[in-house]
Formats: structure tokens, sequence, C-alpha cells
């Protein structure tokens, strides 16, 4: 694994190098002024009345609550989330750990802590002899995205966690730095995501001394990694990160790079002619990038908000209005594909309607309407 790790730091080095530094200095002077007019434009939004930011909150945790009743009805097997076909037979549950951890996430934080006690239950439930399955009727070996999720659900700290998430990393160090049973560019943990994993159990001082070197090493990587992604699955893989990470730093925890990473050797380079440090936008960098790739997508405006601090109250009120008038989310029903062309919008490049006729086959389960609404009523602020 370090071999790995050594492997990534290089490219990343050398990725580094083919920047001028004139190139530098103009995209970290252009961020620099971007967050500046986020925080501008923060700061004009206003809620007209607390009644009316009532109303939209109400508005959005009843559908919620349609959609959650739903789901819980007619798509779960074995408590885990799927998609259901025109005969009403399960689809796409071999990304279950994925969906099921984020509709895990969303209850928690939309304060619907039995249901998510049960969601979680069955994401438990979801290994075989330890190792953890895509979902218990899918024996596929789980990859990375199956893994970021579950470390998404490890930030609400579940029962159990600290034993799921040290036996997790034992096996890792035991295998050799993989996870699973597949390839290594799906089963071999990135640089990133040890980084993230290490953070997780850092929060713990019983697993701080049990974390092994080959977790403990990690360092970003997706910095880079948001340059070369195109819009759709990858780039919302990366928005997950972004937001695991910003999700840990509100809850007051360091994340360090041990190894040299892009923006630190950038931020070395441009330090005499720019004053202030370019690691210090990391987040702001990564979340901006993600907004040019897809700049339909409010799960990615969100992030880019989040980051750049400007997400106050009458920001969030904002999109969550905009959430709620989207015709891909249904008012009395889950979503299907004669709604829309994707699944889970923010993973899809295209998320346009379906507007030409075509007769509804498959109903969707509505995780990525229960996510941002989890997102954006959380804000205590919300209503003054």
């Amino acid at each position: 694994m370090r071999r790995v790790f050594r492997t990534f730091s290089v490219s990343l080095l050398l990725f580094g190098s083919v920047f001028s530094y004139s190139q530098l200095i103009a995209n970290s002077r252009n961020l620099f002024n971007s967050t500046k007019t986020l925080h501008a434009y923060a700061l004009k939004r206003q809620i007209q009345s607390k009644t009316e930011a009532e109303n939209i909150i109400s508005t959005a945790m009843s559908r919620a609550q349609l959609y959650e009743s739903e789901i819980a009805r007619t798509h779960l097997v074995d408590g885990m989330v799927v998609n259901l076909g025109r005969t009403g037979e399960m689809i796409d549950h071999c990304d279950s750990l994925l969906f099921s951890s984020i509709r895990y996430v969303s209850l928690d934080k939309l304060g619907w802590h039995d249901k998510a006690d049960n969601a979680w239950r069955a994401i438990e439930g979801s290994r075989d002899h330890g190792a953890w399955l895509r979902h218990p009727r899918c024996y596929r070996s789980i990859s990375r995205d199956m893994l970021l999720g579950l470390m998404l659900a490890m930030t609400r700290r579940p029962p159990g966690y600290e034993q799921h998430l040290t036996q997790l990393m034992s096996g890792i160090d035991q295998k050799g730095g993989f996870f699973g049973t597949g390839p290594v560019y799906v089963s071999y943990l990135s640089p990133g995501l040890a980084r993230l994993m290490a953070a997780i159990a850092k929060r713990d001082h019983s697993m701080s001394a049990s974390i092994p070197q080959s977790v403990a090493g990690g360092y970003s990587t997706a910095e880079l990694e948001v340059m070369i992604t195109p819009a759709g699955y990858r780039s919302h893989l990366g928005g997950l990160t972004a937001w695991l990470e910003l999700e840990l730093l509100a809850h007051g925890l360091s994340l360090d790079d041990p190894r040299p990473t892009f923006l630190g050797a950038a931020s070395d380079l441009s330090s005499p002619f720019v004053p202030f440090a370019m690691t210090s936008q990391r987040l702001d960098w990564i979340t901006d990038r993600l907004v040019k790739v897809d700049p339909n997508n409010l799960f990615f405006r969100y992030l880019r908000l989040r980051a750049a601090k400007a997400l106050t109250s009458p920001v969030r009120l904002d999109l969550l209005k905009e959430l709620l008038s989207m015709k891909q989310f249904p008012v009395e029903r889950l979503p299907m594909d004669c709604d829309r062309k994707s699944d889970y919008l923010w993973q899809r490049d295209d998320k346009s309607i379906n507007y030409e006729p075509i007769a509804c086959q498959v109903e969707y389960a509505g995780i990525d309407f229960l996510w941002m609404v989890a997102l954006l009523v959380e804000d205590p602020e919300a209503v003054k």
C-alpha cells in the first residue's frame, strides 16, 4: 500500500508541474473572488417572513415523510433500499449499501431516529462472516463507492460502529490494503478514503491507537480527481467525499495530510505571489470544480455554498424551494422512469425530465430527494 500511496504523491506533483505560475495564481485569485461573490449573495438573501420559512420547511418535511413511507412500504428488501421494476421485482440491489447508507444518514438528520435505527440494523445485517455486502442478496464484493457509503453512515456514530470500523481497518491492513475481493481499481483502499476513515476513527480515543499505518498514511487526492472527472457517477462520489470532509470538519475534527498533495505543492510555488495559502482553498477548489462540471446539480451547488461558508438560512430556503419545484420529484408519489431519465439525480449527468410520454415501468426509491431535504432543513437557524 505504501508503494501505491507514493505513486499517487508523485502523480500529484507531476500533474501540478504542468501548471505555470501565472495559471496557478490566476486560478487561486479567481476562486477567491468567486467565494467573495457567494458571500455577498448570501448577505443579500433574506427570509420574507417566519411564516414563509415555516411553510417551506413544512412542505418539504411532509413530502419527505410521504417518500419515506413509500420507501418503507415497497422499496426495502431485507431492510435495504432497492428500486422496483415493471412487475414489482427488485432491481439495482447491488448498489444498495451506498443508497441505504445515504437513507440512514437522511433519516437520522431529519430526526426520525427510530426509523434510522432500523435502517442501521439492516445495514449491519448486510455482512457475511464479517465481510460487508452490497446487499444480503448480492454477493459481489463491495467497491469503493459502497465503502464510502458505509463511511457516510459512520459519521452519525451508530451503535456498534466502533467495533465495525476497527475490524474493517484491521482487515484492510491484514489484506495489504484490500477491503474486497475485486480488482485493484475497485477493491483497494485509496489514499483519500484512507484519510477519511482515519479521521472518523480518531474521534474515538479507544480507536485512535488501533489505526494501522496503512490507513493512517492516507492523504487527499480529491484536488486532482475533480479536475479529470466528468459529470456523472464519478463526480457524485467526489461530491460525497467533499460532504464527508465538511461533516467531519463541522464536528471539530482535523484532517491532516502527512504527504505532499497537488494543492500543497501549488501553494509552495505561488506563495510569493498571493497573500494566502492555496491549501486554505481546498474545499472551495474541489466544490467549485464540481459545480463547473455539473452546474445544474443541486447537491454540488449546496456543497459549494457550504464550503464557502455562504449557506445561510435564507440560502438554504432558496435551495429548498428549488428542490420542491423540481418536476423530477412528484408531489404525491415516488418518481418513476416516465418522470425523469435518472434513478438518483445527483449521480447522473442527464437529469432532464421525460417530456415525451413513455410508459411508466420503473419506480425509483427517491433517496435523492430525502437526502437533499435532510441536508437543507438541518440548520437550527432556518426559522428565526
